[in-house]
């Protein structure tokens, strides 16, 4: 069966929503042609007791800081969960009792068993009013056969429950929970998101209120004319620590006016950080440091400026900062700058005048006319209290041409700067002598997790295209001359396309550890590899092997286990799974490809892949598969697999669902075989069925 046309089905993920910036690129080939290859009718792939497919965009960017969970049973399942009611699953967690958590939106609660004890937790001051939305929290059992308990916000208050955070670490017992959703507002000078901290974690009792609850402002680009949502509402970045206190990142990407990141106190209260270089009191800002040397009074709170160029922000207030020559963390020991923004500015910028000089810098960038700059993600360490802040300027190549580079921040607990990365090397030796200097792939970060057990930071980044230089390679890790890498490099020459690479720095000093392109192959490529020799990888054509093109690969929940494993969904094309994966794709000469959401699971060294499955309604592999139905927005680390949850799209014509639902597997009596319009997904999957 052929499904109806891409510009149906085909999405992109939700923290794409500037569309302004970046191009629309989501299902178009990109960088790969729609040859047909060979393949039967019907779609159908067996592996490890499922059926073939793929899907679309995937939307959100969760990441899980829960423990290693123990399922009360080892059994694949999958299954819809919602009736007419428009149910998203867009985060979930394991808690260390061995149940879960999903949280997500809907329009009405009645796809919940009735029997279900339910409490309703007041919004109180949260800004928010969204028509008919109920944000919730469902308690599942560890076989997920049962629903414990359900908690929601009144409706027509928050759109969702979207994010979900334990001040434990993974494999420790939970701690405290703390949860942010999306809030629509009609004033949009206030529009938003909220972070609240619950007075239980399901664990010590059933959630009954907020202890507290505040909203982060996230106001829509006023460079995109006023509409549409801020990334920094779409993506939420905050995480909180094992102490209570909470880093989050509000303002507007891109733009002219203001972003920045702040804390809160274990009372949700902005408070004071001794070691960052922007402060407040009740009458006026202070730029300085540390906080205990202003005289003027009391200062109330404190803020990393997320305003390239402007005093407070991530830059050398020193000329002696300004000219340090440091390591880049992977072998080289020329890149300049104390600080990552230096690297746009002819010098330091003065805390204490207005000397402040623009650019461009060394090898010649500068910023654009729109310096606030895009945090993708904020992780905080359970052990250290050291917190890391991944980000993305919009900045000028020195031909003039747009550009936008990424940077990796580590501060500790008093907010004083650890160390920073770039991702790649600022600047390479060229064949012949000489350096190259620029990096014009747009290229950001979209996520970050920390992984307690290897202290290293895994950072989740993604560029627009590949030139000269781009991030490490896999097979190139100066303090690792031996690692081996899933995917080690860009190949092919597809540019217009959006590819993700996954890192582990070390959490000390930013060294880079271990690294892999996470990026599917295009539809119709050539130049093909040998296969990977490890069993597990089924026969699929190695990514170190040949020169194949690429596609679109876009990533939109990451986590970690207690084991050092990292989780992740994503959407691609032509997807490799796993010899045990629960739907396959098949591979080149096998028929063609289509869309997909996957969920995947890299060693901890991310020299090969644990598992990779696909998940989306089957299609006829003797014609382009179109894009996929299925959006995987959460991910969970299980004991012996992994659980990812979304939902499942619908026909915005029709309101029906979309294109042939999902094959699925031991659905448990709360859930459904089949989805009504918009439902909830929900997909436990052993590495080993």
């Amino acid at each position: 069966m052929q499904l109806p046309s891409k510009q149906i089905w085909c999405r992109l993920p939700i923290y794409t929503v500037f569309a302004a910036v970046l191009p629309l690129v989501g299902c178009d080939p990109g960088g790969g042609s729609t040859n047909s290859g060979g393949g039967g009718v019907g779609g159908i792939v067996t592996g490890g007791g499922g059926t073939g497919g793929a899907g679309t965009a995937g939307s959100g960017a969760a990441v899980s800081t829960g423990g290693a969970i123990e399922p009360g049973a080892d059994t694949t399942i999958v299954a819809y969960a919602g009736g007419s009611g428009a149910e998203r699953f867009e985060a979930a967690l394991g808690l260390s009792d061995g149940t879960f958590l999903f949280a997500g939106s809907a329009d009405n609660l009645d796809f919940v068993p009735p029997e279900t004890p339910k409490v309703e937790i007041a919004a109180g001051t949260i800004n928010s009013a969204s028509p008919t939305k109920i944000g919730f929290i469902l308690h599942a059992s560890g076989d997920l056969q049962t629903v414990l308990h359900l908690v929601h916000f009144p409706v027509g208050t928050v759109r969702d429950i979207s994010r979900l955070r334990l001040t434990g670490k993974p494999g420790a017992p939970s701690g405290d929970l703390f949860i942010s959703g999306r809030r629509d507002v009609t004033d949009k000078s206030n529009d938003g998101y909220f972070i609240a901290r619950l007075d239980h974690n399901f664990i010590s009792g059933v959630p009954s209120k907020a202890l507290w609850t505040f909203d982060a402002k996230c106001p829509p680009r006023e460079a995109g004319g006023g509409t549409g949502e801020s990334a920094y509402k779409t993506i939420q970045p905050w995480d909180v620590g094992s102490d209570g206190r909470v880093v989050y990142g509000e303002g507007a990407e891109y733009d002219f006016k203001w972003a920045q990141i702040q804390r809160l106190s274990p009372e949700g209260k902005p408070e004071v950080v001794e070691n960052f270089t922007a402060h407040w009191s009740d009458s006026t800002e202070w730029d300085g440091t540390p906080a205990s040397s202003y005289q003027g009074g009391t200062l109330v709170r404190s803020a990393i400026v997320m305003k390239a160029g402007r005093r407070g922000s991530l830059r050398s207030a020193t000329q002696e900062d300004f000219d340090a020559l440091l390591p880049d963390g992977n072998g080289r020991t020329d890149r300049k700058g104390r600080y990552p923004d230096d690297y746009y500015f002819s010098g330091p910028c003065s805390l204490v005048n207005n000397t402040c000089p623009g650019g461009p810098g060394y090898t010649g960038y500068k910023t654009s006319d729109k310096p606030t700059q895009r945090v993708g993600a904020i992780a905080i360490d359970r052990d250290s209290g050291d917190f890391y802040v991944g980000y993305s300027t919009q900045s000028t190549l020195p031909d003039g041409n747009p550009d936008f580079e990424p940077a990796v921040a580590a501060l500790d607990k008093t907010g004083k700067l650890k160390w920073w990365s770039r991702l790649y090397h600022e600047r390479t030796d060229k064949d012949g002598g000489g350096f190259n200097e620029t990096s014009s792939p747009d290229q950001y970060v979209d996520h970050l997790a920390v992984d307690h057990t290897g202290k290293t930071l895994v950072v989740l980044a993604r560029a627009h295209g590949n030139n000269v230089i781009n991030y490490w390679s896999g097979d190139k890790v100066a303090a690792n001359p031996g690692a081996k890498s899933f995917h080690s490099q860009f190949t092919g020459s597809s540019g217009n396309i959006h590819i993700s690479w996954v890192g582990k720095l070390s959490l000390s000093n930013g060294v880079l550890q271990a690294a892999s392109w996470n990026a599917e192959y295009a539809e119709g490529t050539g130049s093909l590899g040998a296969p990977y020799d490890d069993p597990n990888l089924d026969g699929w054509p190695s990514h170190n092997a040949g020169w194949p093109d690429l596609n679109t690969t876009r990533v939109a929940s990451l986590a970690v286990d207690a084991d050092g494993r990292v989780y992740l969904t994503a959407v691609g094309r032509r997807t490799i799974t796993t010899k045990t994966a629960y739907q396959k794709m098949p591979k080149p000469n096998e028929g063609m490809s289509g869309w997909n959401d996957y969920v995947r699971v890299f060693a901890p060294d991310l020299s090969t892949l644990v598992y990779s499955s696909i998940l989306r309604g089957p299609w006829d592999t003797s014609m382009d598969g179109g894009g996929g139905n299925i959006s995987l927005i959460g991910v969970v680390p299980a004991k012996e697999g992994v659980l990812a949850v979304g939902f499942h799209g619908y026909d915005e014509v029709t309101m029906t669902p979309a294109g042939v639902p999902m094959p699925v597997s031991n659905v448990p009596a709360w859930c459904e075989a089949e989805p009504q319009g918009e439902s909830a997904v929900l997909a436990h999957l052993l590495f080993s069925p």
